[in-house]
């Protein structure tokens, strides 16, 4: 029986690994809870006090951009430190790892000072250790936590309930909620693509993430608040005390997990993060000496849980909706950063149609090449439409190298922790950069689960600097040292013509096509020349090919293999 849960359950998070339950029984209706906060606030032992009091005072917006991981999580624990009045955290993955009890310890910390803390995770995919469950939704009565659409009404379901969720219900279960925010006394937020877990704060021993998130202060953090509280008040948000199997573990009163921050094993990986979130100059050089006091409009936009309406010209949703607008709108450049890279039918007409109307724009495409790619599935569809990315829609694409030069400067190397053989680096976070002008950085990866399965976030920024910003820390991750270019592979124009011929065949079969001539290579800048695109006279003088996989050990059979392995079915959507 064990291995048939197991069995199953691998099964459905295959489907579902193309981001990187179904419902519980229908909930009775409850009143919405407003979760504003009315009153004044105040952060005496903050550098945060200035800068909330300045931009709510005259109605404009203060934003930090967190690169690292190791400042991201650096503000997260001195927010829940600086908070006076609520914590609101949405996440879809919660890892039971060191970064992971961190959190937990902060948020029992300020819950014991008053602080009213609410937390929702997404069902799929949180760690679910009973124990720590029951703890955190019982340790203190200002703690409530929240499950996103459960499979069944236990934390843990059989076998019975998995079959029906994977097998029989699969689009409800496979709907989940891919929103990362925190918000600290409705005055200051944090969106964009980390998640809870050592990985995302440059504590991973065998892969960090190279991730992306904004915090911002300003009224715009209402609208985080508005939302959340849609997510907290919806049908689909289950309390977790309420689940069976954590109310009966609750019933039994069994010692928990941990009880307190001595039993929380953090192994030493937050020395020196702990001194700097309690200390006000640093933490003032970190995120306010920084930072920037925007010009323009700041808007927060995400998708109504359920991920139903339709709206806008294309009938999409509020985060799709929002970028297709703006890609609609860009006259001279767009650059997106994506860990996925999957367009199907109808993004493939929109991105065509941006192409054909505008024939100069520039599109630089930031992604992971399969060496530093943590999903095989989603480079299996990345990689069956790269002839189409670099011929039609005419994408400067540069693949991240899982050992980039600059890594350090991306990832922070933290003392206590020892990097094994196997680590590699991976792109995770998701930012857009439209004309030099707008910023988009939230949750939103470029592929069919972020466009149509899953609830997502984003911040749009309207301030050119802080658009320079990001572009000149995405256009790093795209330098030779750190990422390989993408270009039309040189060949015999004979036999070209007819490769293409059957590779345009063969692109148009829903399985990754097996024909050995790819019209596509990665590239290395030859020691010496200058950086030129992929469709410049001088390309090759300039670039020498390194495969279509570079770095990887396994012969490229093998690769072929595992790619095919993988793409064992196709996600059709909007995107």
């Amino acid at each position: 029986m064990v291995n048939i849960k197991k069995c199953v359950f691998v099964i459905g998070i295959s489907f579902l690994s193309l981001s990187c339950g179904h419902l519980s029984p229908k909930q009775p209706l409850v009143s919405v809870e407003d979760l504003h906060i009315y009153e004044d606030v105040t952060y005496p032992a903050s550098p945060f006090q200035e800068v909330t009091g300045r931009v709510f005072k005259n109605n404009t917006h203060y934003i930090s951009i967190l690169n690292v991981g190791d400042e991201a999580l650096l503000a997260r624990i001195h927010l829940i430190r600086a908070a006076q009045k609520a914590i609101y955290i949405q996440t879809f993955i919660w890892t039971n790892d060191e970064t992971g009890r961190l959190v937990i310890k902060e948020l029992v910390d300020a819950a014991e000072r008053g602080v009213k803390v609410k937390v929702m995770v997404d069902y799929l995919t949180f760690d679910k250790n009973l124990n720590n469950i029951a703890y955190l939704a019982t340790v203190h009565p200002n703690i409530e936590f929240k499950v996103y659409n459960p499979i069944a009404q236990k934390i843990r379901p059989s076998t019975l309930y998995l079959i029906k969720g994977y097998g029989f219900d699969f689009k409800k279960t496979n709907k989940r909620m891919h929103n990362k925010i925190v918000v600290i006394d409705d005055r200051i937020g944090i969106t964009g693509g980390r998640n809870i877990e050592n990985d995302y704060y440059d504590r991973g021993a065998d892969r960090n993430f190279k991730d992306r998130d904004v915090l911002v202060m300003g009224p715009a953090v209402k609208s985080m608040t508005d939302s959340f509280m849609e997510y907290w008040n919806f049908e689909l948000s289950v309390a977790a005390i309420d689940m069976v199997d954590i109310h009966s573990l609750i019933e039994k009163g069994i010692d928990y997990e941990f009880n307190g921050s001595q039993d929380l094993d953090l192994n030493a990986l937050f020395g020196d993060l702990d001194i700097c979130a309690s200390d006000y100059d640093c933490v003032k050089k970190a995120f306010i000496d920084e930072g920037f006091s925007v010009k323009g409009k700041v808007e927060f936009v995400a998708d109504k849980p359920g991920k139903k309406e339709r709206i806008g010209k294309y009938k999409t949703t509020t985060v799709v909706n929002s970028l297709l607008s703006l890609l609609a709108e860009s006259e001279n450049s767009i650059i997106m950063q994506t860990p996925y890279l999957i367009v199907q039918r109808k993004g493939s007409r929109i991105f065509k149609r941006i192409r054909r109307n505008n024939p100069g724009i520039e599109i630089l495409v930031s992604s992971n090449s399969l060496a530093a790619a943590d999903h095989v599935h989603a480079y299996a569809f990345s990689f069956k439409n790269k002839k189409k990315y670099v011929k039609s829609f005419r994408w400067q694409i540069f693949e991240f190298k899982p050992a980039p030069e600059d890594e350090d400067k991306m990832i922070r190397p933290i003392a206590a922790v020892t990097r094994s053989e196997k680590y590699y680096a991976c792109i995770h976070a998701k930012s857009y950069i439209f004309d030099d002008k707008i910023a988009w950085i939230g949750s939103f990866n470029l592929d069919p689960r972020s466009s149509n399965l899953n609830t997502e976030v984003g911040l749009v920024i309207h301030d050119e600097s802080v658009a320079k910003a990001l572009k000149s820390n995405i256009l790093r991750d795209m330098s030779p040292q750190n990422s390989w270019t993408i270009g039309k592979k040189k060949g015999i124009p004979v036999l070209s013509n007819v490769s293409g011929t059957i590779d345009d065949v063969m692109e148009a079969v829903p399985i990754v096509h097996v024909w050995p001539f790819r019209y596509t290579s990665s590239f290395e800048l030859k020691e010496g020349k200058r950086e030129v695109p992929f469709y410049h006279e001088d390309f090759y003088d300039h670039y020498n090919s390194v495969g279509s996989f570079p770095q990887m050990e396994m012969s490229i059979a093998e690769i072929e293999a595992r790619l095919l392995k993988s793409f064992f079915g196709v996600v059709e959507g909007f995107m």
